[in-house]
């Protein structure tokens, strides 16, 4: 027969094997007591703010904007799930989508390479007043090349040269772009009003003055965004 004896630690008088046992279940307990605190401690002092210069999936996919989640995309390269946020609300008319779906299609970035397509998209977006869709056309009107979007039309970009199309272009985004934007208008004007007659300039004005947007202004959220790609031969 065992001795029955009282261990420190046991709630009663127990054979000194059972109470080991019994002390052995209590200190694992105690231990992953231990464990899952400090994990949970661990937790609480991760950052809430990821380094700018990492990916951050939180940030993007918490974003209500779904232009904003495309253009987080679009920033690290990737075209094709920049085009699944952007086509969408193009074709819903957002003018900023419209733009930005018209740099994928001019540079090929996550689509075939489609001029034509590239200045129906700009036209929709600056029929309603957006900034650098205006510069756009101007651009590829006036067969030019601008720097600030990455855009080079010196070999036309699918239309036709009109530099009374593209003085309206350039003239329109002068009157209502960003200050940079107000600046490329005003010397793309100067450049391209050396090749016009002076009635050509005359009508061009008179179509800037009579422009209203259509079919309605637009609500652009006035961000930089330039094609990711162009073979760059500019003023």
């Amino acid at each position: 027969m065992y001795t029955k004896r009282e261990y420190i630690g046991c709630d009663h008088i127990m054979t000194k094997s059972r109470c080991l046992k019994y002390l052995s279940l209590n200190t694992i307990a105690i231990i992953l007591l231990l464990i899952i605190t400090a994990g949970c401690a661990q937790v609480e002092q991760i950052p809430e703010q990821v380094p700018e210069d990492l990916p951050n999936p939180v940030s993007d996919f918490t974003e209500k904007d779904k232009f904003k989640i495309g253009l987080r995309w679009y920033q690290q390269g990737s075209f094709d799930i920049a085009k699944k946020f952007w086509k969408p609300l193009a074709e819903e008319g957002d003018c900023d989508a419209q733009y930005s779906m018209g740099l994928l299609y001019y540079s090929g970035a996550g689509v075939r390479r489609n001029y034509e397509e590239a200045v129906i998209l700009w036209r929709e977006a600056a029929d309603q007043g957006q900034g650098q869709a205006q510069i756009a056309l101007g651009a590829a009107y006036s067969h030019t090349g601008i720097s600030y979007v990455s855009i080079n039309c010196k070999k036309g970009c699918s239309v036709e040269k009109d530099l009374t199309r593209g003085y309206m272009w350039f003239g329109l985004a002068g009157k209502s772009g960003s200050p940079k934007e107000v600046s490329i208008a005003q010397k793309s004007i100067e450049r391209i009003s050396t090749q016009m007659t002076s009635e050509q300039i005359e009508e061009a004005q008179s179509e800037i003055n009579n422009w209203k947007p259509n079919p309605s202004k637009c609500k652009s959220r006035s961000l930089f965004i330039a094609a990711p790609s162009a073979t760059r031969a500019f003023y």
